[in-house]
């Protein structure tokens, strides 16, 4: 199939600062690797007409809201901002997928749109076990702020610990000597999470309590990292004791205090979350289940139809066999 993935992301200049980017660029190698032909194109593209002869349209639901044309299989795959979901024309797409199991529960119940629970997944070409020495910080976060002291953060601090923070818009709430910079080169995060003793997480409120677990959590134990981050329903659930979640300051200074006190137990959670990802959460993985659920989603929607239709062209144009699949 030809795929376009359409993000939010105003201009290329601002793209490795981008989560949404790197998430489809991921997206784009595992499909390619499984015979697909995929385009990315950030905002400014989105009405251009170099997509005319797609097959499939996949919009990775931002701040931006994307026009569906006619003609492709047009996707919405829901991944962040839950509470922003009331200004969607839903209407004008044929196949949702939601990044947790409340969401896509909550949206079969209202919508006439078929609604797929699809979750994220781990950038396993650029995240995996990779230990540096100089990087094995006690606690590093990784994020903007987002224009606030972010709940993890403003938990935390005043910390007697060696807490590293890469991110931007931190000067105005943070004392000197946390912020190493402002931005950490995507393709070496890896680098971080494997060596630092605790990775922090947390999420957008909204993500928290619709149970959207963030891809920092899948990309930190991808890479054997020890994770503590706020707590999310979900997140228990898809990692069962594998990532440390906590409520409070108190809570979660307690449980920064036992962790570090207790390597070897931090080393049991990385070797567990390291092998639920491996199994289960992988980008290769991920678009496996996604191909299949365009191929075959639930009834009362044309995107079997318009897929097979899709591999019937495939098959004259490539002599690709259907029925060997």
């Amino acid at each position: 199939m030809k795929i376009f993935i359409k993000i939010g992301v105003p201009s290329w200049s601002e793209t490795p600062s981008w989560g949404d980017y790197h998430f489809a660029r991921a997206m784009q190698r595992a499909l390619s690797g499984m015979g697909h032909e995929v385009v990315v194109q950030i905002l400014p593209e989105w009405d251009d007409d170099s997509d005319r002869d797609s097959d499939v349209t996949i919009h990775l639901m931002g701040l931006s809201r994307y026009k569906a044309k006619k003609g492709p299989l047009n996707v919405l795959w829901l991944i962040s901002h839950p509470d922003k979901i009331s200004s969607i024309n839903f209407s004008q797409y044929d196949l949702v997928f939601a990044a947790s199991r409340p969401l896509a529960k909550k949206l079969k119940s209202l919508l006439g749109v078929p609604v797929v629970e699809l979750l994220q997944f781990a950038d396993t070409y650029h995240m995996f076990p990779d230990y540096t020495a100089e990087l094995g910080h006690e606690l590093t976060f990784v994020g903007n702020s987002r224009g606030e002291k972010r709940k993890i953060i403003k938990d935390i601090l005043p910390c007697e610990y060696n807490l590293k923070i890469w991110g931007g818009g931190w000067e105005a709430f943070l004392p000197e000597g946390y912020v190493e910079g402002t931005y950490f080169p995507y393709s070496q995060l890896r680098r971080l999470y494997s060596s630092s003793l605790i990775v922090l997480n947390d999420h957008w409120e909204d993500m928290r309590r619709w149970g959207l677990v963030n891809n920092r959590i899948f990309d930190a134990l991808a890479c054997k990292g020890f994770v503590v981050s706020d707590a999310n329903s979900e997140m228990a659930r898809i990692f069962p004791e594998a990532v440390v979640s906590y409520l409070e300051r108190k809570d979660l200074i307690a449980k920064i205090e036992y962790y570090l006190e207790h390597p070897e137990e931090t080393e049991a959670k990385r070797e567990l979350g390291y092998k639920l990802v491996k199994k289960h959460h992988s980008v290769e993985i991920r678009m496996q289940e996604m191909v299949e659920a365009l191929i075959s989603p639930p009834s009362g929607s044309r995107v079997k139809n318009f897929v097979w239709q899709a591999r019937r062209r495939l098959l004259k144009k490539r002599c690709f066999n259907p029925d060997s699949r």
